[in-house]
């Protein structure tokens, strides 16, 4: 859960808060794909994989291109 809070945070969708001391936090928004339309998704998507690539993956792969490849060898699976 921390780790997609993280992820989630960095790609950009979060809502922001500012506590009693004044300090402020980041909260990460809740996404469900089920209720996105296929532009939102894809910017969700594509941010979400950014971050994913400039943390780990870059290890692993040779592109992102790779990546998308890979994940969609997965989802056939399922």
């Amino acid at each position: 859960e921390a780790f997609r809070e993280g992820v989630t945070i960095q790609a950009g969708f979060y809502t922001e808060h500012i506590y009693p001391d004044g300090s402020r936090g980041r909260r990460a928004k809740s996404i469900a794909f089920a209720n996105m339309d296929e532009t939102e998704f894809q910017q969700v998507y594509k941010s979400v994989l950014n971050v994913l690539w400039n943390w780990i993956l870059f290890r692993k792969f040779s592109s992102p291109e790779e990546v998308e490849n890979v994940a969609v060898q997965l989802l056939e699976f399922a």
